[in-house]
């Protein structure tokens, strides 16, 4: 099982197994030519840690009155492969789903 998340600022998080790489944005790839995401880096997720960035994945692939049907300026979007199968959401600006696994990963680099 993979998970591919994009925030609405375009930064990328790749979940494979217990790896979690981050690709941000840089100033030269941002719509304002200043932005940037920080740092990349790749990090092995402790168990509890995986379960609970799985959990607000699977909460925010379930959670229809969060998704819409493009993406648009500050939406998210999750990817989950498996088995060869893809599913696609993309999540509202601002929702519930979106806000929950934002703060999921900022507490996951609090902690590097």
């Amino acid at each position: 099982m993979k998970y591919t998340y994009a925030d609405g600022s375009g930064n990328k998080y790749k979940l494979q197994k217990f790896t979690l790489s981050y690709f941000p944005i840089t100033p030269d790839m941002s719509s304002s030519g200043m932005y940037s995401g920080g740092e990349p880096f790749t990090v092995e997720l402790e168990k509890l840690d995986l379960i609970k960035l799985i959990d607000v994945f699977e909460r925010a692939l379930w959670a229809e009155k969060d998704h819409t049907d493009k993406r648009t300026m500050g939406s998210g979007i999750i990817i989950k492969e498996i088995e060869g199968e893809t599913k696609r959401i993309y999540l509202k600006y601002n929702s519930e789903s979106l806000n929950a696994i934002n703060e999921r990963f900022r507490e996951i680099k609090s902690k590097m």
